[in-house]
């Protein structure tokens, strides 16, 4: 001990490799708290895209889609009402539809009728295709017709 007292040059070569290895050791930890940068994808996350807007075209119970023109989405259905309208809709046996509180169908649906579309993707497939937005099948479909209303408040 008393060599390194005596030769300075020693001394400081020494503090300054303690250092050194210290700060490298810090900097290696991992770091507390939560990740940055995206989230990874697993595929199971679903989540509800909702669209409110008028339909573009008169359905036949036959048909398995509609057009819509997009006027109003949530959160996940921004790609959608920037995409080129109006938007087809694919629809399937499993879907809804309700027209004045009242189940309906297809071909109930008239042109130029106010809806809001219900559907659940992958929040992967809409994250991955946010330059062309995936295929929509809708799982229900509402009619907010203002006839109902206006016929309501005349009686």
């Amino acid at each position: 001990m008393r060599k390194l007292i005596l030769n300075p040059l020693k001394l400081l070569v020494l503090t300054i490799a303690a250092t050194a290895l210290a700060v490298s050791a810090a900097t290696a930890a991992p770091m507390k708290g939560k990740p940055s940068g995206p989230k990874p994808c697993h595929g199971k996350a679903k989540v509800m895209v909702v669209l409110k807007g008028t339909l573009a075209d008169d359905s036949a119970a036959a048909d398995t889609s509609f057009q819509l023109t997009v006027q109003h989405t949530n959160r996940w259905g921004r790609a959608y009402k920037q995409a080129s309208q109006p938007l087809t809709v694919n629809v399937d046996a499993s879907t809804r539809y309700v027209k004045a509180d009242q189940p309906s169908t297809l071909d109930a649906l008239a042109l130029n009728d106010q809806v809001i579309v219900k559907s659940k993707m992958s929040r992967c497939d809409l994250l991955a295709s946010a330059a062309s937005p995936a295929a929509l099948t809708a799982k229900m479909v509402v009619v907010q017709t203002p006839e109902a209303d206006e016929s309501s408040q005349s009686s």
